[in-house]
C-alpha cells in the first residue's frame, strides 16, 4: 500500500514565496546586465555625451584632419617659437580636446616641444560614436598628423596619455614606436579595472572597450615615464603599476604621488620628478 505524502498549506506557501523570490532577483539581476550593455559607451567615453565649454590659451589653435576611415576631427595645435621636441598628448574620456588648449601651452612651454591634442569620434561635436577600435583609430591619426606637420618620424614624438588616453598612447607607441611614452594615472587593462569596480557583474564576458595596454605594450620598448597617484578610486594605482611592471620598456621611471586622487592636480614636486625623468631621458636618446 503506497503512502500519501501530505504538504502543509504553510510549506505550499514558503516554496511559492521562495520560486517568486528567486523569479525576481533573477529578472532583477538580468535587467542589470542588459542595462550596463547597453550603458557601457556612456559609461567608459562620458565626456562623449557632455557639454564641456572649451578653454582657450594663447598660440593654441583649432585645426582639422581625418581619420584612416575619413571621419573629420577637430584637435588643438600649439606650436613653441624654439621647439626642440614634438608631443602628442592624448586626453582622458572626461573631457575634450578643446577643453585642453591651457594644458597643451603649459606642456608646450614646460618641454619645450609643439604639442598637438588629438580628438576622438563623438567627442565635442565630432562625427560618428566613440569605440575602442575607432578611438585608437583618431589618436593614430592624431600622431600621423603631427608627423606630416612637422616632418618628423613617429620615433622623433613623445606620446603622452592621461587616464583613457594612456591606453591610446600605448597603442599608438605600440604601432610604429616613439621617442618616450608618459603615462599619467592610467592602467593596465580597461576591462580588470571596471571588474574590479563591479564584482558583481560578469565585466570580462560581457566588455565590449577591453584597452589590453599590457599586451599593447609588448610592442615597445623604448623609454617610459609614469606616474599615479596612490589615493585614485577610479583606476587604483594598483593598475598602473601593474603596467608599468609588465613592461619591457628600458629605462623607466615610476612616480608614485602620495595623496593624489584620480582629477586631482599633479602636485609641483611631482611634475618637477617627471620633468627632470624625461629631461633625462631624451638627452640621452639616439
Amino acid at each position: 500500500m503506497s503512502e500519501t505524502r501530505l504538504i502543509k498549506p504553510h510549506q505550499s506557501r514558503l516554496k511559492r514565496v521562495v520560486g517568486a523570490a528567486m523569479r525576481i532577483t533573477v529578472i532583477g539581476y538580468a535587467t542589470i546586465l542588459v542595462f550596463m550593455v547597453a550603458m557601457e559607451t556612456r559609461l567608459v567615453y562620458p565626456g562623449a555625451f557632455m557639454n564641456i565649454p572649451p578653454d582657450s590659451a594663447p598660440g593654441v589653435v583649432s585645426v582639422d584632419y581625418e581619420s584612416a576611415d575619413g571621419t573629420t576631427l577637430t584637435g588643438q595645435l600649439y606650436e613653441h617659437p624654439n621647439a626642440a621636441h614634438t608631443l602628442v598628448y592624448f586626453h582622458g574620456n572626461g573631457i575634450t580636446a578643446a577643453r585642453e588648449s591651457t594644458t597643451a601651452a603649459w606642456l608646450g612651454n614646460q618641454l619645450k616641444a609643439n604639442v598637438f591634442v588629438p580628438e576622438y569620434r563623438g567627442f565635442d561635436g565630432m562625427p560618428g560614436s566613440p569605440d575602442e577600435a575607432g578611438v585608437i583609430a583618431d589618436a593614430v591619426a592624431g600622431r600621423d598628423f603631427a608627423c606630416q606637420r612637422f616632418s618628423i618620424q613617429p620615433t622623433d614624438l613623445i606620446l603622452y596619455g592621461q587616464s583613457l588616453g594612456g591606453g591610446c598612447a600605448v597603442a599608438v607607441a605600440a604601432q610604429g614606436g616613439a621617442k618616450l611614452l608618459v603615462l599619467d594615472r592610467t592602467f593596465d587593462r580597461m576591462v580588470d579595472v571596471a571588474a574590479d569596480k563591479y564584482q558583481f557583474i560578469p565585466v570580462k564576458f560581457l566588455m565590449r572597450n577591453r584597452y589590453d595596454s599590457i599586451a599593447r605594450i609588448q610592442n615597445y620598448s623604448g623609454p617610459l615615464v609614469q606616474m599615479h597617484g596612490d589615493d585614485d578610486r577610479l583606476i587604483p594605482i594598483q593598475h598602473g603599476k601593474r603596467l608599468y611592471d609588465e613592461s619591457g620598456c628600458s629605462p623607466k621611471h615610476f612616480v608614485e604621488i602620495d595623496a593624489m586622487g584620480h582629477n586631482d592636480p599633479t602636485p609641483p614636486w611631482a611634475w618637477n620628478e617627471c620633468r627632470e625623468t624625461i629631461d633625462t631621458f631624451l638627452s640621452n636618446s639616439p
